[in-house]
């Protein structure tokens, strides 16, 4: 039996020693202790082990108003932490490629349908983004192209927030996250926000169109399902 094995094994043994059975409760609290001292767990350790991460790729591996908004938005619907990692791969021509994602921290399943909360959402509105991207007028820079997708993805961000408040309804465990997060991630810091859209040729139609799409979007209560990724220029 390894340290999670015994993890596990006390949370249903502390389970066990609420029952009405004086005996049992008894002998599930000795076995739990017994358990803890020889694994060196901590009470702490027992409460944090409900804490749980959930990962999802990120659409750009630089930070921008629209993705970042949409992931806190998701990580507060669901009671959730969240952080962005980046790492790198090496694919099969072992080129090293840096990928970004985003980590959702939670209590049971929470992160987990965080994470696909996000993935589903980012992938449409990537995919409504580069649709508006492709109205723009032919002689439009292609610079003030992804200002205008930008801005048009923000308000696709706004206009789903009701769709992402209705499908969560998680409560949130603000003290034993927090606590989860001084432990397992101390060093995090705080990311420098790209915005392409400042200062450029950008308009409140596109943002007002975003909204609209948004409201359109779906998530399925289902978890689960491959879809086709990588839609954003």
């Amino acid at each position: 039996m390894n340290r999670e094995q015994a993890l596990a094994k006390i949370k249903k043994c502390l389970a066990l020693a609420k029952s009405s059975n004086p005996h049992e409760a008894a002998a599930a609290l000795r076995q739990a202790q017994k358990l803890m001292a020889a694994f060196g767990v901590t009470e702490t350790d027992v409460s944090l082990a409900d804490v749980m991460e959930a990962t999802a790729p990120a659409r750009l591996n630089a930070f921008t108003p629209w993705e970042t908004n949409l992931a806190h938005m998701i990580a507060e619907a669901f009671g959730c932490e969240h952080f962005s990692k980046n790492s790198r791969h090496l694919t099969r021509s072992h080129d090293l490629v840096k990928k970004r994602e985003y980590i959702f921290v939670g209590i049971g399943a929470a992160p987990q349908v965080a994470s696909y909360a996000y993935d589903a959402l980012s992938r449409q509105c990537a995919r409504d983004r580069l649709a508006h991207i492709r109205k723009q007028p032919k002689n439009c820079k292609p610079i003030t192209k992804t200002s205008r997708g930008d801005q048009f993805a923000l308000g696709w961000v706004y206009g789903v927030r009701e769709l992402v408040e209705s499908f969560a309804g998680t409560e949130r465990n603000q003290q034993l996250i927090e606590q989860y997060m001084a432990e397992r991630h101390p060093d995090l810091q705080t990311a420098r926000i790209n915005d392409r859209a400042k200062g450029r040729n950008v308009s409140h139609n596109d943002t007002w169109q975003g909204h609209l799409a948004g409201q359109k979007a779906q998530l399925n209560r289902g978890v689960g399902g491959a879809e086709q990724r990588g839609l954003l220029t």
